[in-house]
């Protein structure tokens, strides 16, 4: 699991986000062997959270992961998806994500 930096080291520090590459590489694994992960039952889905302005890369939205109580944000839809499958997989009902990687309320659009 990495973090990546959002500006080269010649420019200020800006935030660093988490981004689970090892989580990717297992889910991508799985569905190599034929496992559709986004038709395994549990408690995780993907959803997508809409923004109230574009955000990166002009996003409309952002893509999710969510138990009905915990929510996490993740690149791509695509991600969101696979890693969905993968958390319902490996039967892990809960997380506890850090909460300071929310995106500001005033980010957020309303559902």
């Amino acid at each position: 699991m990495s973090t990546q930096d959002e500006a080269p080291e010649s420019t200020p520090s800006r935030t660093r986000r988490y981004e689970p590459t090892v989580l990717y590489a297992l889910a991508a694994q799985l569905k190599r062997e034929g496992v559709e992960l986004h038709e395994l039952p549990g408690p995780w889905r993907p959803v997508q959270r809409p923004l109230r302005r574009p955000g990166r890369n002009a996003e409309r939205a952002i893509p999710l992961i969510t138990n009905g109580v915990v929510e996490i944000a993740v690149d791509t839809v695509e991600h969101a998806a696979d890693l969905s499958g993968f958390l319902n997989s490996s039967g892990v009902d809960h997380l506890d994500p850090i909460p300071s990687l929310r995106p500001p309320e005033q980010d957020l659009g309303r559902d």
